[in-house]
This record gives structure tokens, C-alpha cells and sequence, in this order.
């Protein structure tokens, strides 16, 4: 068989495959949609990853928000419920064979970014655990421009590269539920459905999922 050939039938069998991992996820999630909703597992907390404390002289989140600047530490007010609206999911961007951590996420976001803490409201990692990250409490830094309301969720792994594990896709889903039911959200996003001009993020072997988490926990897709 001809190079040409032979990449052409290995792309399309990888889609194939791709497709029918999609289709008996979403038909896991539609069984397990006629039993209760899985309560919240308790996630890891900071202490035991081993967190930073927050910079509040951090150069890109400096100070507490105010109008006098808008970009700063915001914690927020109201009742969370009234604030929240959307669940943006991300992908770290590191294979997971380099064994991240919520740490080196956080260390990246405090010492090159020059963020507060850690962007994302929660992390999943690779074995399905899910880490509290910022608190909730206060505005996260994981969308450009578009911070507010928005519940940032990281997903450990670089999924252009690799697909999400099984795992990873309950714990989403199960988070995502939970969300859901606590804050009152009502769309579920990618990052670059929110940042479509600066990101492919959550990785072309995540967005598939969306539509399917979406529809478990009944939200709207929002889109470019």
C-alpha cells in the first residue's frame, strides 16, 4: 500500500474510532441519567497540594478590584448563584506522561503569568481526582476578557495530542453536575469558544465531549 495510501486510511480509522468512543460515552451518560444525580465528591483541597498563598501584588491581578482597577482581586458579593452562568472547560497543555501537578499549574500562573493564584476554580487529573483550585468565591482568571460568571475547570493533559481519559470524563461530568445544580448554570463552553481568535484550547480530542457534557447536565453549548 502507497504512504499516501496508508495515512489517509489511518486518519480516517482514528476519527471512526474517535466517533464511536463519543457515541458509547454519551450512551454511558443517557443509562446513568435515570438514576440520581452522584453527589459532589470532596475535593482535594489546597493544603494538600501543597498551594501557594495568594499574591495580591501580582502584576496582572494586582489589588483588590474596583472601578479604579478593574482587573484586580474580585470577590464576589452576591449570592453565586445570581452571579454565575457558565462553565468554561480547559485542558493544561502538558502531556500527561510529564505528571503535572496543581502545583506546577499554579507556579506557571503566579511566576509567568503573573496572576493572584491559580486560574481555574478546579483541576481533574488523569486519574479522575478532582483539586479545588481558586476559590469559588472569587472571579477567576482563565478567560481573556471574560472572566465573570465564568467557573474555570482544567483538565490535566495536552488533548491536541491526546484524548482525555475515561476517568477524567465521569469526574467532568460529575463536577459538571454538581455545578450545574449548586450555582444555577445554564451554558457549558470550551475556552475557545469564549477566546476562538487566541486558543485551541481544550484540545481537538476534548471538544468533541462538550456537546455530550452539555446534555448531561442539561446546559446550553455556548459557542463563538
Amino acid at each position: 500500500m502507497q504512504r499516501r495510501a496508508f495515512l489517509t486510511l489511518a486518519a480516517v480509522t482514528s476519527g471512526i474510532l474517535a466517533i464511536s468512543r463519543i457515541i458509547e460515552y454519551g450512551q454511558r451518560l443517557q443509562q446513568q441519567a435515570i438514576q440520581p444525580l452522584p453527589e459532589m465528591p470532596t475535593p482535594i483541597p489546597r493544603s494538600e497540594w501543597d498551594a501557594r498563598p495568594v499574591n495580591h501584588e501580582a502584576i496582572n491581578e494586582y489589588g483588590f478590584a474596583s472601578e479604579a482597577n478593574p482587573t484586580g482581586w474580585l470577590v464576589y458579593p452576591d449570592d453565586l448563584q445570581t452571579i454565575y452562568h457558565t462553565l468554561s472547560v480547559h485542558h493544561s497543555g502538558v502531556a500527561q506522561v510529564f505528571n503535572e501537578t496543581m502545583r506546577s499549574i499554579q507556579d506557571e500562573h503566579l511566576d509567568r503569568r503573573g496572576w493572584a493564584d491559580i486560574g481555574y476554580h478546579f483541576g481533574i487529573d488523569p486519574q479522575g481526582r478532582i483539586y479545588a483550585g481558586r476559590d469559588i468565591r472569587v472571579r477567576g482568571s482563565s478567560v481573556a476578557g471574560g472572566n465573570t460568571g465564568v467557573i474555570g475547570v482544567v483538565i490535566m493533559g495536552d488533548f491536541e495530542l491526546e484524548a482525555p481519559t475515561d476517568a477524567q470524563l465521569v469526574a467532568l461530568q460529575t463536577l459538571t453536575n454538581w455545578l450545574t445544580e449548586t450555582y444555577a448554570l445554564t451554558h457549558l463552553a470550551g475556552h475557545n469558544d469564549l477566546n476562538p481568535d487566541i486558543t485551541v484550547c481544550p484540545g481537538r480530542f476534548m471538544y468533541p465531549y462538550l456537546d455530550v457534557l452539555a446534555h448531561g447536565a442539561g446546559l446550553s453549548r455556548r459557542e463563538p
